[in-house]
């Protein structure tokens, strides 16, 4: 039942779980029946055969150069595991991390705490530990070698063709190289694909490599487990991790781990990446600096972080010599949700509370779009309305809510309008007049080519501005809108920019270069504006 429907459908499922808006995973969606039947008989044949990888290049945190397998490939793949991994995992370790159910960083790292606990006492003895990591693994891997390791624990046809199929496939052969050229001419020859012997080397991106991987170290985590008798050891990958209380004991260890990796599984210890201290200074693993009592966040995430934050602002918030704009993009603004969502992920497990706080008070742009809770790291979305709005009354106050303090200029067709008795203050400095009863229930309003000339005379009244734009989309039966711009003047902020010159009476005026705020043209969430 390797290869039929049933179990072919199934592993599509999980493989397109996080790749399903990606393009070859929509082609393959549009006729997943078709696919899935030729995918089937072309595995039942034998005739199956991988096609063309992708290959670029990530610069974090180093150049490293990544083959990812299409998406039929990638189905493949997640079979091929699945029945490989009813056999290994009972051999497996219980410490090992990498690419395991229910075994990730944060198990890992939760691992390595209890270890350090264990072998200190709960800190009331000394211990060390020895950090060791394999040079140039994945690309010293001998793919002869990890054959011999895989073919004598499968006895299926079918396994043993597909897993000698995807073990010897040179994705060298057939690549689409997307990205900078130039970047993968920078890359080592040893640490690349395009640099290793003939049947070395597995490329890293795929899911069976990581198996693959997994396997090929099994050797080593039997040989440390049952022949030093180390009982505080934990392996994620190639980075391992082995605690003692005696120094000298960790360095026997090491001699000995080295022979058996050149010996057994011809590899080589990183000397650039050994580490031999007492548990007391922390240990730097998965991104942790790991300690019995607390853990903190590695200082090169946190600088990361810093990094894209700053790129982030620069992207958003436009400084004017009398004013501020903040751009609500909604595709740049969901990728800076998915970035944040992701650290502050990582950040919970750890002892981070202030660090958030920091970075919250650092960038205070963050706060024009989301909001935090620190203590339960709880991220929202401002700029994202909810749902079920009845009247486009509701929808004003849901806004004026959001952005208390500012005046709002929300569209309504051609006009701009305001539906709160609050705003009878703003109605009075734009010499606006009530309008007549109507079925909106608008209190005050004006056409929409008088924004630009109501917009620059509250600026010049120190005045906040938010533009509620139209999108053309209707999901309750009223119109959805969105936020595209807010503008606050250096007069409210009390903070003018270094360039702003308080001898010259500065003219406030909206910069057409900046995409034309606040505009008459509908916005379209999903796309820039």
């Amino acid at each position: 039942m390797l290869f039929s429907l049933d179990n072919l459908y199934r592993h599509y499922l999980q493989c397109r779980r996080n790749k399903r808006n990606t393009l070859n995973a929509l082609r393959f969606e549009a006729r997943q029946e078709e696919h899935l039947l030729a995918l089937r008989d072309a595995l039942v044949d034998h005739t199956y055969a991988p096609a063309r990888s992708v290959c670029f290049v990530v610069q974090r945190p180093k150049l490293r150069e990544i083959f990812a397998a299409d998406f039929r490939d990638r189905i493949v793949h997640h079979v091929l595991v699945d029945a490989l991994e009813r056999t290994w995992e009972p051999i497996f370790i219980h410490d090992s991390y990498a690419c395991r159910t229910g075994k990730g960083v944060h198990a890992g790292v939760d691992r390595l705490q209890q270890f350090i606990r264990q072998v200190t006492h709960n800190g009331t003895r000394r211990a060390c530990y020895l950090q060791l990591d394999i040079h140039n693994y994945f690309m010293s891997i001998d793919k002869d070698l990890l054959f011999a390791l895989l073919a004598p624990k499968i006895h299926d046809d079918d396994v043993l063709w597909l897993t000698r199929l995807l073990v010897f496939h040179d994705c060298t052969q057939d690549y689409l190289l997307k990205g900078d050229s130039e970047l993968l001419a920078r890359i080592p020859p040893h640490k690349t694909l395009f640099g290793t012997g003939p049947n070395q080397g597995l490329p890293i991106g795929n899911l069976n490599s990581q198996f693959f991987a997994n396997v090929y170290l099994n050797g080593l985590d039997q040989f440390v487990k049952h022949q030093l008798k180390c009982r505080h050891y934990l392996r994620y990958c190639d980075d391992f991790v082995l605690l003692a209380p005696e120094r000298e004991t960790l360095l026997d260890w090491r001699e000995q781990i080295a022979r058996y990796l050149r010996e057994n599984l011809r590899l080589e210890l990183n000397p650039t990446r050994q580490r031999l201290s007492p548990v007391s200074d922390g240990v730097d693993f998965l991104g942790y600096i790991v300690r019995a009592d607390y853990r903190l966040v590695r200082r090169r995430v946190v600088n990361h972080l810093h990094e894209r934050l700053r790129d982030y602002e620069k992207r958003l918030v436009i400084e004017r010599p009398t004013y501020r704009r903040y751009r609500f993009d909604p595709t740049l603004l969901d990728q800076l949700h998915a970035t944040l969502a992701s650290y502050l992920g990582h950040f919970q497990q750890a002892d981070t509370y202030r660090l958030c706080q920091a970075i919250w008070a650092d960038y205070p742009f963050l706060a024009q779009y989301f909001d935090f809770d620190p203590e339960r790291s709880l991220l929202s979305r401002k700029y994202r309305p909810p749902g079920g709005f009845r009247r486009v009354a509701d929808q004003y106050r849901y806004y004026r809510w959001r952005f208390s303090g500012d005046v709002l200029f929300f569209q309504v067709g051609r006009f701009c309008e305001f539906y709160h008795s609050d705003d009878a203050e703003f109605a009075r400095r734009l010499n606006l007049t009530r309008l007549q009863p109507n079925h909106r229930r608008a209190l005050w309003g004006f056409p929409i080519e008088q924004t630009r000339r109501q917009f620059r005379c509250l600026l010049e009244q120190g005045q906040s501005v938010v533009w509620i734009g139209s999108t053309g989309r209707y999901l309750t039966g009223i119109e959805e809108r969105w936020p595209v711009g807010r503008v606050e003047p250096y007069s409210k902020l009390n903070k003018p920019p270094a360039c702003f010159n308080a001898d010259v009476k500065a003219t406030i005026a909206v910069d057409d270069a900046d995409h034309h705020w606040p505009r008459v043209a509908r916005v379209e969430p999903g796309r820039r504006v």
